[in-house]
């Protein structure tokens, strides 16, 4: 503080004295006292003032450290951005791309979803629609008839109406006249009545519109080759209307491109029964041949149902379509029946450009059985040939069929008899024969011990149809004794005998 702007007042014993301005000789403190306090405030007064002015110093020697700091780190900063910036860039491109990326995909799994959510809603929405359409209806139809039915009580209650209907009704009859609930009742059941046949319309309005828009989309798919869900359209209207005939002849159709061609079949002739119109009559023909005609049912049963429809339509087109199907039937070179011996049978084609395919078993032949390429052997036995030929447009000929029944050969059977060892006893001479097969071997011993032997080949060359009785030309014969000339009779069989030239033998095992 300043000395010179203070003035104190100080205390001598107890009193304030204040200096006296020119009386030197008045009464005041001590001078010395006084000048040592003012010396001390004013070197207090110096102490503050340096030590004030040394922390202004420090303060601005910080200022300046703290200003060259912060230019050094500014320096520091616009280095390490200048070094970072293209780090940085490339870091917000890759960054950029990979956020476009899964943007993108984001957007992708978004619009799927959207798209699946719509046609989930969609379809939600129009069965909540179809729900609450006929609930609305149904409780619409509800209301009408209750305020319909209350109108007409209304009316039909009127006294005028009561009397007017008395005069009308029961004009000849005055017992009745007093009668008037029983003409309240009728009124009122002749109005429900009325009601009823409204009522009645509309539910059959509605179900007839359904029918048509159950055909109209079972004929969309149709022609769009989806046999399954048109398959189920047709169904729906079954449903509501079992007689349908549109319905009926669509299921046929949709049975037809399944390739179920035995309930096609059923339902083409189902539909054919509820038709009379020559025109609907001729389309359900029309597919119907289609359809008998990818079956490759064959010519015949094919031809039968072109005339059938010739004559229901009176179109004669349909008999010259017949032609579009002509394949020539193949042929056999032995005909069917009964042959003795081996035989082999021969296909003949009508067409050398066409294909034949045939079964030895009876069962009906198809492009899925065996093609002919070689004669048919047919050794002793019954079998049954049926062959069809297959035309260029893939369509089947009518079918053949021959039943051969092959009995063995009199050569054969003569062969079987005799084949095997045979025996004869003399006194002490013993004979023998062994026959297989166009071989035969001779031998006999004497009594003494001594034997002979000769072989050769044998070839029947006469016998009976029985195949008991035969001659046999021996030739090639090596040995001594073996005749060039055999007769053998093994009449009767059974017995285990034969004869040959005229001497006995027992069959030896």
């Amino acid at each position: 503080m300043n000395s010179k702007s203070r003035r104190k007042k100080r205390e001598i014993n107890g009193k304030t004295e204040v200096p006296i301005a020119g009386n030197n000789d008045a009464v005041v403190p001590d001078e010395n006292k006084i000048a040592a306090e003012t010396v001390n405030e004013q070197l207090e007064d110096e102490k503050t003032e340096a030590l004030v002015e040394a922390a202004d110093n420090d303060l601005n020697e910080d200022l300046k450290i703290a200003t060259a700091a912060e230019q050094t780190e500014a320096q520091v900063a616009n280095e390490t951005e200048a070094v970072a910036a293209p780090v940085n860039e490339e870091l917000d491109e890759q960054t950029a791309a990979l956020v476009a990326a899964e943007e993108i995909t984001a957007a992708a799994e978004v619009i799927d979803d959207e798209e699946k959510t719509e046609a989930l809603m969609m379809e939600e929405t129009e069965a909540l629609i179809n729900e609450e359409t006929e609930a609305l209806m149904l409780e619409e139809t509800e209301a009408l008839m209750d305020e319909k039915t209350e109108a007409l009580v209304e009316v039909m209650t009127e006294p005028y109406v009561i009397e007017n209907t008395e005069s009308l009704i029961f004009k000849q009859h005055k017992p009745f006249k007093h009668k008037k609930p029983v003409i309240i009742a009728s009124s009122i059941i002749l109005g429900f009545l009325l009601i009823g046949g409204g009522v009645a319309g509309y539910l059959n309005y509605q179900r007839s519109t359904e029918i048509s828009t159950d055909l109209k989309n079972g004929e969309t798919l149709l022609t769009e080759a989806k046999f399954d869900e048109a398959m189920k359209a047709f169904e729906a209207v079954g449903t509501l209307d079992s007689d349908n005939a549109d319905a009926i002849f669509g299921r046929a159709k949709a049975y037809a491109g399944l390739g179920d061609f035995g309930n096609a079949r059923t339902y083409f002739e189902d539909t054919l029964k509820r038709i009379t119109n020559l025109e609907k009559m001729k389309q359900v023909y029309n597919a119907y041949i289609d359809s008998e005609v990818n079956a490759k049912i064959g010519e015949e049963a094919l031809f039968a149902l072109m005339d059938r429809a010739a004559k229901d339509t009176g179109d004669e087109g349909y008999i010259k379509r017949k032609g579009e199907f002509m394949v020539k039937a193949p042929s056999f070179n032995l005909n069917p029946g009964s042959y003795q011996g081996t035989q082999a049978v021969d296909i003949i084609k009508g067409d050398p450009a066409d294909k034949i395919y045939f079964t030895t078993d009876g069962s009906q032949p198809t492009t899925a059985s065996p093609e002919y390429a070689a004669v048919i052997e047919l050794a002793p036995g019954e079998k049954t040939i049926k062959a069809i030929e297959v035309g260029a447009n893939g369509y089947p000929s009518k079918t053949i069929e021959g039943k051969y029944i092959i009995s063995a050969s009199s050569e054969s059977l003569l062969e079987n008899n005799i084949s095997g060892s045979w025996t004869s006893r003399s006194g002490s001479y013993f004979y023998q024969y062994y026959f297989s097969n166009g071989y035969v071997t001779y031998s006999y011993n004497y009594g003494n011990g001594s034997s002979y032997s000769s072989t050769g080949n044998y070839q029947i060359s006469g016998v009976n149809p029985n195949g008991t009785i035969g001659t046999l030309s021996v030739f090639n014969v090596s040995g001594y004794s073996l005749p060039s000339t055999l007769n053998i009779n093994c009449e009767p069989l059974g017995d285990n005998m034969i004869s040959i030239n005229t001497r006995g033998y027992n069959y030896s095992p």
